[in-house]
């Protein structure tokens, strides 16, 4: 593939900004997304706000959310506008560090990116591709990284951009009619955006988080937690996730790799539920053990009672035998 090189200071150079302006569009974002000063040494992934990056554009706040909605729809870019973050999942791919040290350098630009579930998205999907260079480049990555704590993955970048959305078309609905030229003259594909946003947000809901080596969590979903409650039926599943979970809290030398991180909570859930099922087997035993030693006990205390049965069982056999003795 053929690639070039481009100075993000293009977008502040006077000859370039004297040029005809772009138009609100999906192509044009794209392309400024990539290339803008905002972007920093970390592939795809930096802070801007959809009005100011609107207004370099020389585009009005609704244009640009319209072409911004329309390359979320297509999977080219995430954005959370409440948090003020943008990735672009596939930049690493086209920007692949030249050496570890590359890597190392973007702890720099790492904190002044707002903590957020699409920051959370974007570690994973970094940390994957990194590991894929060799040691050297996954070591950097995690040296680079390792004060890095996943929080409120919940709150995916998807949705936090829905919420945006409204609150934003509920302010520019003042300036619909001003703006009415410019909507007709670019023409947007028709997306179920409500539907689409909700499908994201629902792939990336979890459960809860079991941490791995190297500060990463593996992500327990809804649906594994039902499927692994049907298979170990005899035990609370939750419960034991919940102690898994504080078990490598408290055992970080002992957390496993992405890989084996499964075998690990089925071996788990399989220890818990042969423990329950020997603990219910062992109070049966007990207790046919204890009504058997109670019974003992009783001839011993009164052994009168059992003479007396011995005695009118032999009386009953001499009586139908009809030799009664005196």
């Amino acid at each position: 593939m053929r690639y070039r090189m481009l100075d993000v200071r293009i977008w502040c150079d006077k000859k370039f900004r004297s040029l005809t302006p772009l138009k609100p569009s999906g192509q044009a974002l794209f392309l400024y997304l990539l290339s803008n000063p905002h972007t920093t040494s970390i592939p795809g992934l930096y802070r801007a706000g959809a009005g100011a990056m609107a207004e370099e554009l020389s585009w009005s706040l609704l244009g640009f959310q319209r072409a911004l909605k329309e390359i979320i729809a297509q999977g080219l870019v995430k954005a959370d506008l409440k948090a003020r973050v943008i990735f672009i999942p596939n930049a690493i791919k086209y920007n692949k560090p030249q050496s570890p040290n590359v890597v190392r350098s973007w702890a720099l630009h790492w904190d002044e990116i707002p903590e957020c579930g699409l920051k959370n998205e974007a570690y994973y999907r970094l940390e994957s591709f990194i590991k894929g260079l060799g040691k050297a480049f996954a070591l950097a990555f995690s040296e680079a990284l390792r004060q890095y704590d996943l929080k409120d993955f919940k709150q995916g970048s998807t949705k936090a951009y829905f919420n945006q959305e409204q609150e934003q078309n509920q302010e520019q609905e003042q300036n619909q009619e001003q703006e009415q030229e410019e909507i007709e003259e670019v023409r947007f594909p028709q997306e179920n955006s409500v539907n689409l946003i909700a499908k994201q947000v629902e792939q990336i809901e979890c459960l809860l988080a079991i941490p791995l080596e190297s500060n990463a969590c593996y992500q327990v979903t809804q649906q594994e937690f039902c499927e692994w409650q049907r298979i170990y039926s005899d035990i609370d599943v939750l419960n034991e996730l919940h102690k898994l979970v504080n078990w490598n809290v408290a055992n970080p030398d002992k957390r496993k790799s992405y890989q084996h991180i499964l075998r690990h909570i089925h071996t788990w859930l399989t220890k818990a539920q042969q423990q329950k099922l020997q603990s219910s087997a062992s109070c049966h035993s007990v207790s046919l053990t204890f009504d058997h030693n109670l019974h003992i006990a009783k001839k011993w205390l009164d052994p009168t009672q059992e003479s007396e049965k011995h005695l009118n069982k032999s009386n009953g056999l001499l009586l139908v035998k009809g030799k009664r003795r005196l």
